[in-house]
């Protein structure tokens, strides 16, 4: 039994039993929540029907904002000493 015919067949069952359970009117019954189960299921909004694969889907958790923090202040680069090499140029005389 498919999701749609057991909500119809509950649907049914209840309209029954709130006209008292008569006899014979079983097909009425049936038709009229046929009627508003579908009606209920076209009422859904869409994105309430997305696929499987849709829903497995995820966003990326949003970060929040980190805490303000105070800037860091950056310390001068060491200067390295460079060898001094030997000067090429030539002279002429």
């Amino acid at each position: 039994m498919s999701d749609i015919e057991a909500k119809i067949r509950a649907k049914a069952r209840e309209l029954w039993q709130a006209e008292g359970e008569p006899e014979g009117r079983a097909d009425q019954h049936w038709l009229e929540a046929e009627a508003i189960v579908r009606a209920e299921a076209e009422a859904k909004p869409k994105a309430a029907r997305k696929p499987r694969a849709a829903v497995a889907k995820k966003e990326p958790a949003k970060k929040e904002p980190a805490e303000a923090k105070a800037p860091a202040v950056k310390k001068p680069a060491a200067k390295k000493e460079s060898a001094k090499k030997p000067s090429l140029k030539v002279v002429s005389g």
